[in-house]
């Protein structure tokens, strides 16, 4: 089997007798057929990745039971093990399984194992793997050494090439071939054999990957990988039928001319994709065929290329998708003609549409759930946070994933009567309709209690009666601060919730330690209590859901997190909820939702209120920008910043039309004079973040410049969100 046509970093003049995958299939190929193995895989390392990837898999028609990427850090996988220590490794399935279960859907049944590695003269660049049914299989010794016999026979073929810079890496799918690859002498069953091998192997893995796929873009990946690359195929199309109409959803090797066409076709157009919708049933199409003319890609350069397409034609096979008796869409598929019957590919394609309309089905209703928890959720969280003199705040909001996993987590910042801010933030007891519902109430009641001007410990004992006299099942956690702005005072008080973190601008941390109550919800006659504490100027609070940070002992975790986080943003707020979520982002919250509310505490706010100024542009409002210019250019002007006015009128400009245009909602408009530079925030009620889509030397659209000015000109810019929107800001040095 000539395999040049893939493979990353292939050369084809770094060794004229033999490429890298020659031989790695014929070193498969000879195991299969000398250990009368069921499969055979040879694993290279992969780039950038501590994985070893399945290169090349040689196979029987019903040979199964590849796991294709293996962690690196683990040498339970004898493969692994191998490759690591230099030694032959024989195990059984049932041990592997018994540590990563999740592997069990591409171990059907129990496997026994050997591998050795590939080296030779101190070299060592993979392993391969031999895989036969049953745990009760003795390996012999014999076995062993010939496939460790193998293994450096492959090895030193593999040095030359290595030293002529042939990528020893392994691709993202492995090549497949069967044992006749090095077999020129055998009969013609044995040749169906081996045309038929890789078409199984490689539509088993697609029955096996996609119900793991979360979205229509993964379902097309997979489809790519496996039927373009993996059984060699020269195009695809796979569309989905919306409105009476097909929209294309992915495609590759395709004309840009054949999806425009696709997407206006209708019934009488003649297309073959209409017809196997109307009957419901694949369509062959041969070269004569008049509707598959131009539908592939050309890849040839210059005057050449229209008599180079020409030259080479080609057969689709054209599928409906279907679940059950409704029509989803269409899955197109092109080969190149040669003298085949493509028998395989039509009945491996016949296997795989129904696979595919499932999945289709499955993955729309999961994107409606998914939009009703995200529109749901998002209406139930504040719109913005309110502008506090000498107060910074941002905040952060990860939803569960999953299905209808509707969260309630929640968090508000509420300004008092007397001058004051109150702080909070919540969960409610599980992932339901009922917990957000219940979340939305919780919510109300506090914002109503703190804008009445109820101190931390009295707003949690209503809220707590309030949820005992609603009847519900469900308890809520719930922590709220009451911060004075004019003199850094703050009372903070909690049911069962964690207590917020709070650095100094020293580095030291306050432990507050209220009389930490029971939850919202347990008993109703709880007494809640306070406690107080002073913040310094340039103390950060950080107020968080189990979601986030993690504390645990002595919130030993979560003050790491928030001081990596601090070092690496320099002490920059929205770059420390950035750095947060990253940070955090390797717990598991699968099945849990997270909030996080980051107050910094800067000045008194009599202090603040001269340096903070504050515009509102209501949506829609055509001189919007105008208003911001003359704004911006009187508070230039009484904090002697005069030198600044052009630069930063220019981005003020850019940022508040991106907003007007592209949210459509009202703007708020915040300048901040800091020691050194000054700050603009615009927020908006758009989560989609404002995106620079520039690249050096390329065209660019009227919506993406705007952005391009911001990232060039601006000492720092992006992009936060901000309640259930978001804040664009930027910096300029004076």
């Amino acid at each position: 089997m000539n395999a040049d046509t893939r493979g990353p970093g292939r050369r084809a003049d770094a060794h004229p007798a033999r490429s890298r995958d020659d031989v790695l299939v014929n070193a498969a190929c000879r195991t299969l057929r000398d250990l009368r193995a069921s499969s055979v895989a040879v694993f290279l390392p992969v780039r950038g990745e501590p994985i070893l990837g399945a290169a090349v898999a040689a196979v029987e028609p019903l040979g199964v039971g590849l796991m294709e990427r293996l962690p690196m850090d683990d040498e339970i996988f004898p493969s692994v093990a191998a490759y690591k220590t230099g030694e032959p490794k024989v195990a059984h399935s049932i041990d592997t399984l018994g540590k990563y279960p999740q592997f069990a859907v591409f171990v059907p049944y129990p496997l026994t194992i050997a591998s050795a590695p590939l080296e030779s003269e101190g070299k060592r660049f993979g392993a391969i793997a031999a895989f036969w049914p049953g745990i009760f299989r003795h390996i012999r010794s014999d076995e062993v050494d010939r496939l460790s016999a193998v293994g450096r026979e492959a090895a030193r073929e593999l040095i030359p090439l290595a030293a002529a810079g042939v990528s020893m890496q392994a691709g993202e799918i492995p090549l497949v071939t069967a044992m006749c690859a090095v077999s020129p002498a055998v009969g013609d069953d044995t040749v169906r054999d081996a045309e038929i091998a890789p078409f199984m192997y490689h539509i088993q893995q697609l029955a096996l990957r996609l119900p793991r796929a979360f979205s229509l873009e993964d379902v097309v990946h997979e489809v790519d990988q496996r039927v373009v690359a993996g059984l060699k195929a020269r195009a695809m199309a796979i569309t989905s039928l919306e409105n009476g109409r097909l929209r294309v959803v992915g495609a590759s090797g395709c004309s840009q001319a054949f999806l425009r066409r696709l997407e206006v076709s209708s019934s009488c157009s003649g297309m073959p994709e209409e017809r196997a919708m109307t009957e419901k049933r694949q369509l062959f199409c041969d070269t004569a065929h008049p509707q598959t003319r131009d539908r592939v890609e050309s890849t040839a350069a210059g005057d050449g290329a229209e008599e180079a397409e020409k030259a080479e034609e080609y057969v689709w096979i054209v599928s409906p998708l279907m679940a059950g008796t409704r029509v989803l869409g269409t899955c197109s598929i092109g080969f190149t003609a040669d003298d085949r019957h493509f028998a395989a590919e039509r009945a491996a394609l016949n296997a795989l549409v129904p696979l595919l309309g499932q999945t289709f089905e499955r993955i729309r209703a999961e994107e409606a759930s998914h939009a009703l928890a995200r529109q749901l959720q998002q209406a139930l969280l504040p719109r913005m946070l309110p502008s506090i003199p000498g107060l910074v705040s941002t905040s952060r909001y990860v939803p569960a994933s999953g299905g209808l996993e509707l969260g309630g987590d929640w968090y508000d910042l509420i300004p008092g009567p007397s001058g004051g801010v109150t702080a909070v933030i919540g969960d409610v007891q599980g992932h339901s309709t009922a917990a957000a519902v219940v979340m939305g109430q919780l919510r109300s009641a506090v914002r109503a209690y703190a804008t009445d001007g109820a101190s931390p410990g009295s707003l949690l004992r209503r809220t707590n009666r309030l949820l005992g006299e609603l009847k519900t099942d469900l308890f809520a956690t719930c922590c709220c601060a009451l911060l004075d702005p004019e003199t850094g005072r703050m009372r903070v008080a909690t049911a069962g919730h964690p207590v917020p973190l709070i650095r100094q601008a020293s580095g030291d941390y306050l432990d507050p330690r209220p009389d930490v109550g029971p939850p919202l919800g347990v008993d109703v006659e709880y007494e809640y209590t306070d406690v107080s504490v002073h913040l310094e100027p340039g103390a950060l609070v950080a107020f968080y859901t189990d979601g986030f940070l993690r504390a645990g002992p002595g919130h030993e975790m979560g003050r790491g997190v928030i001081d990596s986080a601090y070092a690496v943003s320099h002490g920059q707020l929205e770059a420390i909820g950035d750095e947060v979520v990253k940070r955090t982002s390797v717990f598991p919250r699968a099945a849990d939702d997270a909030a996080l509310l980051l107050l910094r505490y800067e000045e008194p706010s009599a202090q603040a209120r001269h340096y903070v100024q504050r515009l509102e542009i209501a949506r829609r409002d055509l001189r919007g920008v105008q208003r911001a210019r003359l704004f911006l250019r009187a508070w230039l002007s009484a904090w002697s910043l005069k030198a600044l006015d052009d630069e930063a009128q220019l981005l003020l400009s850019e940022v508040v039309t991106n907003a007007l245009v592209h949210a459509d909602s009202d703007v708020d408009l915040r300048v901040r004079r800091y020691p050194h530079h000054l700050r603009v925030e615009v927020r908006d009620s758009d989560p989609h973040p404002a995106i620079n889509v520039g690249r050096p030397g390329e065209a660019q659209a009227e919506g993406g410049r705007g952005m391009m000015i911001v990232s060039a000109l601006a000492s720092a810019w992006g992009n936060s969100p901000s309640g259930r929107g978001k804040t664009v800001w930027f910096e300029l040095p004076f």
